[in-house]
């Protein structure tokens, strides 16, 4: 049975070594790098997946987020 608080595919996902910068999504859609220091904030930006290497791959990926976010609201009325 998979585990919940770690997905399938984690050992092959990028994170980043100790002061190692990543960029994250913030809840307003701005990107912001930040340097790992394995807190509890770290670990879990990263198992949401909320790291990124590159600021274009977040930014791109912001973009898929407002997309489908903006699709749910519309199709559900919300």
């Amino acid at each position: 049975m998979p585990r919940h608080d770690q997905p399938l595919d984690a050992r092959e996902r990028w994170q980043p070594a100790d002061y190692e910068q990543y960029f994250v999504i913030l809840g307003n859609g701005s990107v912001k790098n930040i340097s790992w220091h394995s807190t509890p904030f770290d670990h879990e930006a990263w198992q949401f997946g909320n790291c990124f290497k590159a600021r274009s791959d977040a930014e791109q990926t912001r973009e898929a987020v407002k997309q489908l976010l903006l699709y749910w609201q519309t199709e559900h009325g919300r």
